[in-house]
């Protein structure tokens, strides 16, 4: 498993979230369920939980599948 080193500076996962944020995104997608975590972790320890979702592809293609949107995209109207 990947692991970033050190404990200084901002992590690689809290820099994707931002930048997602910045640029109007209201869902952060992967496949790989480590990122999955870190990318969690991130919105968490960023404060935007309001503003982004971390989902995992298959969510979405199952979601696609079933024609369901029960799933909750923060500030959407």
């Amino acid at each position: 498993m990947w692991a970033e080193g050190g404990t200084e500076g901002t992590r690689n996962g809290e820099i994707r979230i931002k930048e997602a944020v910045a640029l109007g995104a209201k869902v952060m997608a992967t496949a790989c369920p480590f990122c999955l975590l870190t990318l969690e972790d991130a919105v968490k320890i960023s404060g935007l939980t309001s503003e982004i979702i971390v989902k995992d592809i298959a969510e979405l293609v199952v979601e696609a599948m079933d024609g369901n949107s029960n799933h909750q995209i923060p500030n959407s109207k």
